[in-house]
């Protein structure tokens, strides 16, 4: 199921860096199982697929149940101390090498020079998203600071600076006065004098522009133009270029290891003919679908696949095989739907008698639909809906 299962393996090894996967196949179909990063360590690169080992210590008893069969015989060889120094399964007595069954997706091609350790190619983002962040509670404390209001009540004093009124009182008053303010207003009592100390403006001047900064790097970091979010810019070409080199990323970079994991999936299935099958996924994008479709359309005038221009407008290997047969054979479509007169189907050939009128003749003899199996544009500068067409093997 490759509609389902290659978008999860994208969005995974997306977020994760590296997705480690066991196939379990039964007579009902095929499932894959994901396993953790921190178990697994990849170990080499075989025709394009990557393979991985496990470290079996790191496994749990109560996890014995959920484990694939060859992950549960690994786990019991573990702890039965049955393994041998020249095992070529096991690398260190801990680390167990997956079968074929196993598979890891990563776009970090360093992966096996560093160990089996992969990163995503994104993780740079995560710093940038908590300076955002920051910047972001910056401005909570501008907005703040710009909106505080304090109120000075002063109690008054005699000659010396001493209050002249009693704490208590004093009190009551501040707490009267309190209890009516709105928020954002601080009331503040007394016997010194205070000046007016606003605080609009007081925070950081630059803050607006530290979070365009932050989201701009943020951008940059995930290879994308802000354009494309509603950013500033006065041309559309810039989203559609940055389309384009998204799409270009994840042709030169998702799709060669999908089609290397599907094409060894392949290579195990045995056919009587013996003919070897490979997969290929069709380079075109949603947002430029209609010039992808008129680059596979125009190849067609110089030998290229029909397949692959079929695969470009929608359509699957069975739905070919299916549709188009029933429409040639069974319906004889080209028979119902008789090509009209226009620049592109007339002929200037044409053979007239002295009467002045054209006469037709069936190749194949079908006198009461003459066009029946025939395929090309009319022989004739005005065909009707029962005249022949010029045959392809002419």
């Amino acid at each position: 199921n490759i509609n389902y299962w290659a978008p999860k393996f994208f969005k995974d090894t997306l977020l994760d860096g590296v997705t480690f996967y066991i196939k379990i196949e039964d007579s009902t179909g095929i499932a894959y199982m994901k396993l953790p990063p921190e178990w697994c360590r990849i170990s080499n690169l075989e025709n394009g697929v990557y393979r991985f080992r496990v470290d079996v210590s790191k496994l749990k008893q109560e996890q014995y149940d959920e484990l694939p069969n060859e992950l549960q015989q690994a786990f019991d060889k573990y702890h039965d101390n049955s393994i041998s120094d020249d095992d070529q399964d096991w690398y260190d007595r801990k680390w167990y090498m997956v079968s074929d069954d196993g598979f890891a997706f990563t776009f970090d091609h360093n992966a096996i020079s560093n160990g089996g350790v992969a990163i995503s190619p994104f993780a740079s983002v995560l710093a940038d998203s908590l300076s955002l962040d920051a910047a972001k509670d910056n401005i909570d404390i501008k907005d703040k600071l710009d909106t505080i209001r304090i109120i000075h009540s002063k109690l008054p004093t005699d000659s010396n600076g001493a209050p002249t009124l009693d704490l208590k009182t004093a009190r009551n008053f501040d707490d009267q006065m309190r209890s009516r303010l709105p928020d954002g207003v601080v009331s503040i009592t007394s016997p010194s004098s205070l000046d007016n100390v606003p605080l609009k403006g007081s925070g950081n001047e630059g803050v607006y522009d530290t979070v365009n900064n932050g989201l701009e790097q943020l951008f940059y970091d995930l290879g994308i133009s802000s354009s494309l979010f509603g950013g500033k810019t006065t041309s559309s070409n810039i989203v559609k270029e940055s389309v384009k080199k998204d799409s270009n990323w994840i042709y030169t970079n998702l799709f060669p290891m999908l089609e290397a994991y599907y094409n060894f999936e392949l290579s195990q299935v045995k056919t009587k003919s013996k003919i070897p099958w490979n997969l290929k996924f069709i380079r075109e994008s949603n947002f430029t679908l209609k010039e992808d479709i008129a680059n596979y359309k125009d190849q067609l005038s110089y030998g290229g696949s029909r397949l692959d221009y079929l695969a470009s407008v929608g359509f699957t290997p069975d739905q070919i095989i299916s549709q188009l047969t029933f429409e040639q054979q069974a319906l004889d479509i080209d028979s119902i739907m008789v090509v009209k007169p226009t620049s592109n189907t007339i002929s200037s050939k044409e053979s007239s008698t002295g009467s002045g009128k054209t006469v037709v003749k069936s190749p194949n003899g079908n006198i009461n639909n003459p066009n029946k199996g025939n395929v090309g544009r009319p022989e004739t500068d005005n065909p009707t809906d029962d005249t022949d067409r010029l045959n392809d093997a002419a």
